[in-house]
């Protein structure tokens, strides 16, 4: 084996990371995936998050959240940050129309006020819905565009190791001439041998890159179900606060 790895050149190491990359990336996305919440044990995270919320507020709830770890939280995490922005945000809007505006401009007017909060309620909505979907993407999908780019590089890295291989064959030619075969079978072997260790990477490294996608998108599904309920859980006491 090292005989081999010496005789593809120098094109070897690179072709060594990029494997040793992909091998680190599968089994901790392999072992990242399967370690998935149950439906039951989701459940139960969800209710506890949700009570510790309504008995201790956003503080209550991220000081729960931060106590475990998983995917659940992760995404709970990222929607309890994503909602105190909002409610920051909203609390500046309104502080420049009352600056602009008036402060009786909204609050006189009972249906421009309704109207004003439902607007208000569909943007909270549609970005905490884009949270949940950006945080379980970025948890699942995390390192596979690492697994990507080696899918995609290793056959190029092979095809450099061949150019690079003919190259040192035909110089060799150039200056001993044909006569013995010898003198190009060193550059020769080179380029065959780096063209087989890319594909050998690329193969099972694209098999690979297909399953856990595939796992990754069905992981993702199941997750945004809860997600999803505990961003509902925000809104509802975001018009909680309003009443």
């Amino acid at each position: 084996m090292i005989e081999y790895f010496r005789a593809g050149g120098p094109v070897m190491w690179p072709l060594l990371a990029a494997a040793l990359a992909g091998i680190a990336v599968v089994f901790e996305r392999i072992v990242i995936l399967h370690r998935m919440p149950t439906p039951a044990k989701a459940e139960k995270q969800l209710d506890a998050i949700e009570q510790a919320l309504t008995e201790s507020g956003i503080e209550g709830a991220a000081k729960h959240i931060a106590k475990g770890k998983g995917v659940l939280n992760y995404v709970f995490a990222r929607l309890i940050r994503r909602y105190d922005t909002l409610l920051m945000e909203k609390r500046e809007l309104k502080r420049k129309r009352e600056e602009y505006a008036g402060k009786s401009l909204i609050s006189s007017d009972p249906v421009a006020q309704f109207l004003t909060d439902q607007n208000e309620t569909s943007t909270f909505r549609d970005e905490l819905l884009m949270t949940v979907d950006d945080a379980t993407k970025s948890y699942v999908e995390r390192f596979l565009p690492a697994l990507s780019t080696v899918v995609n590089i290793s056959p190029l890295m092979g095809l450099l190791g061949t150019v690079t291989g003919m190259i040192k064959a035909f110089e060799s030619i150039a200056t001993s001439g044909t006569g013995d075969p010898r003198v190009v079978a060193s550059g020769i072997s080179e380029a065959l041998i780096t063209t087989a260790t890319g594909l050998i990477i690329a193969v099972p490294a694209t098999v690979f890159y297909r399953y856990l996608v595939q796992k990754a998108e069905s992981s993702r599904s199941s997750i945004e179900i809860y997600a999803v309920s505990f961003s509902d859980t925000l809104l509802a006491m975001l018009s909680k606060r309003e009443s």
